[in-house]
């Protein structure tokens, strides 16, 4: 019989073997400029924290938690570039200089939790999908889960929004985040202009692929010189608007590229069907993982959607294509899932079940987190 000292001898040695320390997704990545510790991203996913001009305590402790849980980067929920394009009373905002101190507080928890966790800000106008004010759009063409009819912006609006973005970017720089993250994708309003399907203006902000991504790269020109060089600017596109017309796997490849002559420094691909619930099986998962394969970039692909197990992830990680893996419900369940799945811990599967129940109180003003979890 084993000795106690034998016995946990070799159950050190079989926890050692089963850390996952030399696996591609755990080695350092790079975006532009910025290192970052693994290949994981928390994707972004909208908080509903936003209450007397401040972000909650337990809004910044769910960044709190995801910094300690050992992710390499971190994308926060949308903040809204304008009054005018917040989705809601309870979304983060950042389209005053006013909003800096409230928001730095999201940048400051991260690097005082985990000097190897990044954090980017993502930013957005909520075009058509706007709750509490007019829904706009570069056309009047409606998506599918839309409810209202957008009203056609401007030339001169489209401009406006441009300069907005531009300055909301100049703000994340001063609250302290390692970069940004344009929100162009679910049929936001950078979305709408991207897509074939919505946008047929006949401006210079639509049509041809190049007049529909003039929005991405005036926003981009415009921020340079107030951030500098060396501040990443990424974009989440859908690498599918599953709407026949859209964008779909066969044009993803060309706006991609498209995307990156704008002078983005990553693209982060989701989709306009982001969130599928009933994932049981292994064919069901990583979803938009052939649409990340089938581009061809020199900067870095993020693929989103349904991305479960580390085995599968790594297998796709050993070809470099995508770089980096990004992650939003099952971190709401399980924010120390890097760090899990690194040290050989549990399942290799995200304990998360897909259910959508965390996301399904935003419209009630209830604030993210897993409601499986608050029933264990």
């Amino acid at each position: 019989m084993d000795s106690p000292t034998r016995r946990e001898f070799l159950a050190a040695a079989a926890a050692s073997a089963a850390r996952r320390d030399r696996y591609v997704l755990f080695s350092p990545g790079h975006i532009a400029g910025l290192r970052l510790a693994n290949r994981l991203v928390r994707t972004a996913t909208a908080e509903n924290a936003w209450r007397d001009g401040r972000i909650t305590e337990e809004g910044l402790q769910l960044y709190r938690d995801l910094a300690a849980g050992g992710v390499g980067l971190i994308i926060t929920g949308y903040m809204a570039v304008m009054a005018e394009g917040r989705s809601s009373d309870l979304q983060t905002r950042l389209w005053e200089d006013s909003h800096v101190p409230a928001v730095r507080g999201i940048a400051r928890v991260v690097h005082e939790t985990s000097k190897a966790c990044k954090v980017i800000a993502q930013i957005a106008h909520t075009g058509m999908q706007a709750q509490v004010t007019e829904p706009v759009g570069p056309t009047e063409t409606v998506w599918r889960k839309a409810k209202t009819k957008p009203r056609a912006l401007t030339t001169k609006e489209v401009e406006a929004i441009v300069a907005a973005f531009a300055q909301t970017i100049r703000r994340a720089k001063e609250a302290g985040f390692d970069g940004i993250e344009l929100h162009g994708a679910h049929g936001y309003l950078l979305s709408s202009f991207l897509s074939p399907y919505t946008n047929t203006r006949t401006d210079k902000y639509g049509g041809s692929l190049q007049k529909r991504v003039a929005i991405v790269r005036e926003i981009v020109a415009q921020a340079r010189p107030l951030v500098g060089s060396g501040f990443p600017i990424m974009i989440r596109i859908n690498a599918d608007d599953h709407v026949a017309g859209g964008i779909d796997i066969n044009s993803l490849p060309e706006l991609a590229q498209e995307m990156e002559k704008s002078g983005v420094q990553a693209v982060d691909l989701s989709g306009n069907n982001a969130a599928r619930e009933k994932i049981s099986a292994p064919e069901q998962e990583s979803y938009y993982l052939k649409h990340a394969q089938a581009v061809r970039l020199k900067i870095p692909v993020i693929s989103t959607g349904g991305n479960r197990s580390v085995e599968r992830l790594e297998q796709a990680a050993k070809t470099g294509k995508p770089q980096f893996f990004g992650f939003a419900r099952p971190f709401i369940r399980e924010p120390d899932l890097p760090r899990r799945w690194r040290e050989g811990r549990g399942a290799p599967e995200a304990a998360c079940i897909s259910c959508s129940r965390c996301m399904r109180g935003f419209g009630k003003g209830l604030p993210t987190r897993c409601r499986v979890n608050e029933e264990v």
